[in-house]
């Protein structure tokens, strides 16, 4: 019934243009945006008909089917046929669309609906294998559903940290088991590659994980602008210096170049932190005996962060906290003062909030860690006229990376944070493209897995007016004062239009 192909089919009837030839920027970016949405429909759509297969080809002789082919092997296998995939493929495909069917219905749903995107699914599902049939898989299907439906945007690390706040809640137990079998399987090998290379790969507690790569990145980054290698051949250098105990230098061949070798013993050396956040309870939390904290603590407690991995479970949380290396720095829930002298640089606790409540980049879809971003006056610091200008305030500021800092500086994107007018204490924020389409920002960060962040509160910083001065006559503004004027004035139009209109319109995912 599909012999005429999908470009045979009227794409007014899949509410998309004949023709892009004529179309605008905001056109097109709505073609996309509604394309996308599209493809999940077409995702549920190819699940569910993978369902109703095992439903018609599986389901009847299920309890008796002992063939080595069994009729589920034979459903994946006419998947694989006329989709020209692998059987471990179809088998994947398979597994989803049942996944969706019995454990996942208001996930499924979500997806149908254009909330979901079709390359989140892989995270859900296997991230929520551990509560297949539990009694409480119900739940977890709809928070996550709920989550999914909240106006904001999602990236990869966010989802998948969503996902684990949920389900680490609801069964502490099983999340501890799986650690601690993944633990006990830890592992090293070495893979073949072509062209005489090799693959070297290890699995490892998260936490030492990033204390390796937080090394090699730090010998890596022990060279002049000029050494011709990338990144990744850089790091990969230095991975086998710090194992060797050989040299490492910079290849640019200048006889004055300052990083002709660095001694990766002096790297090895320098102290490397790891950030972790978490709720005071559960880090206090006593023990349930005294067997080692890999095999017992207690059920209760919330999820930490670990910056540059993630979501981590109470239990892992407790175990970071009783290395004998672990330094603990309170969060104060009372107002914190800013540094007077300085109103433009936030003091330390307040750049320590931020960086926790953020988690990552505040772009729509980044997934560079906080912890590493620069910190953004999202309303321009007026350095002439500190008074007229963005504060420096936990409103007025939060984490991008280099990338999206440098993109809203020097480009026509405009972003915007704002206090959010549903839940006191907590900030939302948005991006507005050149064209004037504005997408919200995330979806998922510090609050939810924190919620008392939102009762931290900082004292405004002490901003004087300049001195009047008699001077020369001068423009009324610099030209910078001017962008950011103008840029205060379309943040403030948009505020004006969001608080009129309700958006009943969702981001695609």
């Amino acid at each position: 019934m599909f012999e005429s192909g999908w470009a045979q089919q009227s794409p007014e009837a899949m509410g998309l243009p004949v023709t892009l030839i004529d179309a605008s920027i905001e056109e097109a970016l709505d073609t996309v945006v509604h394309a996308t949405a599209g493809l999940g429909f077409l995702e549920w759509t190819r699940y569910r008909a993978a369902a109703h297969l095992h439903a018609l080809i599986v389901a009847p002789v299920e309890a008796s089917d002992r063939r080595r082919l069994d009729a589920a092997t034979q459903c994946a296998a006419r998947i694989a046929t006329v989709l020209s995939v692998s059987q471990g493929a179809a088998d994947g495909i398979l597994f989803r669309a049942l996944v969706l069917r019995d454990r996942l219905p208001r996930v499924a749903e979500c997806l149908r609906d254009g909330l979901l995107a079709p390359k989140h699914l892989h995270t859900i599902v296997t991230r929520t294998d551990l509560v297949d049939g539990r009694d409480y898989s119900d739940e977890v299907d709809s928070e996550i559903a709920a989550a999914l439906r909240r106006r904001r945007s999602w990236s990869d690390t966010r989802l998948r940290d969503m996902v684990d706040c949920i389900v680490h809640r609801h069964d502490p137990d099983a999340v501890r088991e799986r650690r601690i079998k993944a633990k006990e399987n830890r592992s090293f090998w070495v893979e073949n590659a072509p062209d005489g290379m090799a693959a070297v790969g290890a699995t490892m507690p998260a936490e030492d994980a990033l204390l390796v790569a937080t090394r090699v990145e730090a010998l890596a980054a022990n060279v002049c602008s000029h050494d011709p290698r990338s990144r990744n051949a850089r790091a990969s250098d230095a991975l086998f210096a710090l194992v060797t105990g050989t040299g490492f230098g910079c290849q640019c061949g200048a006889p004055t170049c300052a990083h002709t070798e660095t001694d990766p013993d002096s790297i090895s050396a320098t102290t490397v932190v790891v950030h972790v956040v978490g709720d005071a309870a559960t880090v206090d939390a006593t023990r349930t005996d005294s067997s080692p904290s890999d095999t017992a603590s207690d059920t209760s407690g919330r999820s930490g962060f670990l910056h540059g991995y993630g979501v981590i479970s109470p239990d892992h949380l407790q175990d970071l906290a009783d290395r004998s290396d672990a330094v603990r720095r309170p969060m104060d829930t009372t107002p914190a003062a800013h540094q007077p002298a300085d109103p433009y640089r936030p003091s330390a606790a307040l750049e320590t909030f931020v960086r926790a409540r953020d988690q990552y980049c505040t772009w729509p879809g980044c997934n560079n860690p906080a912890m590493t971003a620069d910190l953004d006056h999202v309303t321009e610091y007026d350095h002439d006229d500190p008074a007229a200008g963005g504060q420096t305030t936990a409103v007025n500021l939060n984490g991008k990376c280099r990338f999206h800092h440098t993109l809203k500086t020097f480009t026509d994107f405009l972003d915007d944070q704002y206090p959010d007018p549903e839940l006191p204490g907590r900030v939302l924020s948005t991006v507005t493209t050149p064209e004037g389409r504005t997408v919200p920002g995330p979806a998922h960060n510090g609050y939810d897995l924190h919620p008392e962040l939102a009762d931290v509160t900082f004292d405004d910083p002490v901003v004087h007016p300049p001195p009047e001065t008699e001077t020369a006559p001068t423009r009324r503004r610099t030209r910078l004062a001017a962008v950011h004027a103008r840029r205060r004035a379309e943040r403030a139009r948009n505020r004006r239009a969001r608080e009129a209109a309700a958006i009943d319109d969702p981001p695609p995912f």
